[in-house]
């Protein structure tokens, strides 16, 4: 098996963290620039590989930030998958089963910035058809 480079994991990083991954990736260069050589060779390099369907595994990566309380990271990441045309529906629904698994305080907490992201899509003119206002 050949090892990922570090183009391809980039360009998956720019793909999941959507139109403010230049600033992301700054924003990791300017704590430590090895940081950015993890994000791209390891995480979406080898972790991130293409034995995995990228929805899927930005779902996990979403529900995982939403149930361990990560806020800021859950807002690039739900920005993300709508500029990579995932199917809101799908993300409104996964963030609602977290009521069940992580309880109601930490599901509500990704929902509010799930529907400060809807919001911020539909007024760039994104049709997003989910029961939040």
């Amino acid at each position: 098996m050949t090892r990922p480079t570090s183009a391809t994991g980039a360009e998956r990083r720019a793909r999941a963290q959507g139109a403010r991954n230049a600033e992301l990736h700054s924003a990791l260069g300017a704590i430590d620039p090895r940081l950015v050589g993890w994000a791209d060779d390891w995480i979406f390099g080898q972790v991130w590989d293409d034995q995995g369907a990228f929805e899927d595994r930005v779902l996990v990566a979403i529900t995982a930030l939403a149930a361990t309380s990560k806020p800021d990271q859950l807002r690039n990441y739900l920005h993300g998958a709508l500029q990579d045309g995932m199917d809101p529906r799908r993300i409104h629904e996964a963030l609602m089963m977290l009521v069940v698994y992580v309880g109601f305080p930490t599901a509500l907490q990704a929902l509010v910035v799930w529907q400060e992201v809807v919001a911020s899509a539909r007024r760039r003119g994104v049709e997003i058809d989910v029961p939040i206002q």
